[in-house]
């Protein structure tokens, strides 16, 4: 198995959000949008982080790697679309 580069883990990361992004684009019972929309409530942003978290946990105690790969790459698209949720102040 190879190292994945940085650049390619956020290239991972990046396309994770678009496909995240496509897939709650429409209205839902949680709100509108994905954990980057102001209209999903922040115990919905947890839950969903919490969730992806549970995901590699079982990825860690199934041994499988390519599932552990992925679910850690939602974990921090999940993580980077909440942090697109604020105006931050630098």
């Amino acid at each position: 198995m190879a190292r994945l580069t940085r650049a390619a883990i956020f290239e991972d990361i990046n396309a994770e959000r678009a496909r995240q992004a496509e897939r709650w684009s429409a209205p839902h019972r949680w709100g509108r949008g994905d954990c980057s929309s102001s209209e999903v409530d922040e115990t919905v942003k947890a839950s969903v982080l919490a969730e992806e978290c549970g995901e590699v946990s079982r990825a860690v105690l199934d041994a499988d790697h390519e599932a552990l790969r992925r679910e850690l790459i939602q974990v921090a698209a999940v993580a980077v679309a909440w942090l697109e949720t604020y105006e931050w102040q630098s």
